[in-house]
């Protein structure tokens, strides 16, 4: 048995508003109608969906997993209804990434997405600059933080930095045994992510090495090639090298992972909350992005 349609419309615009009174706004009903279509909503699952506060409203746990399943099926039902009308011209969706990040992880996966959805063109563009969704038609951008973000923000992965090198550079004269080792290498820097290297050596237990010398590169994916090549070693996040390290591009001869809060968000656009290919977008990623921590064992969590 299914609750009725128009409880789940009221609590997926409740849901993406956080507010009842936008809620009825947007469906064009009264705010006392799509509270009753929660409240009837709620009875029918026997749960609470949201936690009544002074002018504001907070989704439960069980509403916002609820939420997420509910916005999913709309989001799927709109795509079937578009396909069936053969709506014309293709939908563009505008996503601001890294480099690196794009390089080496989206790029490589991207071809299920778009077998899944066919109609929508994903247009990528690389910056490391903040996002700005105010001033843009970028729908949504995966950004490095600690987890502080003031739009809707869902956590990727877990980063976790281990030195890596090619394995003719730890084949040489110069060997790699244990973190005391690395005074003696070329270090290779990511200026996109300045700080790698200091919260990896103090993770490690390490103050001696001169963190002034050697090479330095515009994006760590640019760090990573120079590794591969030979020039010294670089800073791995291990969610973006594994597959190198797997294919034995890459060797990690100091096995010392070190944690970082520098990890990796997508963020979406509040200007675009509840657009369906947002939202599938959003999805498919968080998905991807766990079935990579799963298979490599690097885990969502600390």
């Amino acid at each position: 048995m299914l609750p009725p349609l128009s409880a789940l419309r009221a609590f997926d615009a409740a849901a993406r508003h956080m507010s009842f009174t936008k809620a009825a706004e947007e469906l064009f009903v009264t705010q006392s109608a799509v509270s009753r279509q929660i409240r009837l909503l709620e009875d029918f699952l026997d749960l609470q969906l949201f936690e009544r506060k002074h002018r504001a409203v907070v989704l439960t746990a069980e509403g916002e997993r609820y939420r997420r399943d509910v916005a999913g099926a709309f989001s799927q039902v709109d795509i079937a209804t578009r396909r069936l009308r053969r709506k014309q011209g293709r939908e563009v969706l505008n996503i601001q990434t890294y480099t690196t990040f794009t390089m080496r992880w989206l790029i490589p996966r991207l071809s299920r997405f778009q077998k899944q959805n066919p109609e929508i063109d994903v247009r990528l563009t690389a910056s490391l600059k903040p996002v700005d969704f105010n001033n843009s038609d970028v729908h949504g951008a995966v950004r490095a933080g600690a987890g502080e973000w003031p739009v809707r923000a869902d956590k990727l992965c877990e980063t976790y930095l281990v030195p890596v090198c090619s394995p003719t550079y730890v084949a040489t004269d110069l060997p790699l045994r244990g973190p005391e080792d690395l005074d003696k290498a070329t270090l290779l820097h990511s200026l996109g992510r300045p700080n790698d290297w200091r919260v990896w050596l103090e993770g490690a237990g390490l103050s001696h090495v001169d963190l002034e010398t050697g090479h330095r590169f515009a994006s760590s994916s640019m760090a990573y090639q120079a590794a591969q090549c030979g020039l010294g070693v670089a800073l791995g996040q291990r969610f973006l090298i594994e597959d190198d390290l797997r294919a034995g591009l890459l060797v990690a001869p100091i096995q010392i992972p070190v944690h970082s809060d520098e990890t990796y968000y997508f963020l979406s656009s509040p200007r675009y909350a509840g657009v369906p290919m947002l939202e599938l977008f959003r999805e498919w990623l968080i998905a991807e992005a766990q079935a990579t921590s799963d298979a490599f064992g690097i885990g969502l969590t600390a």
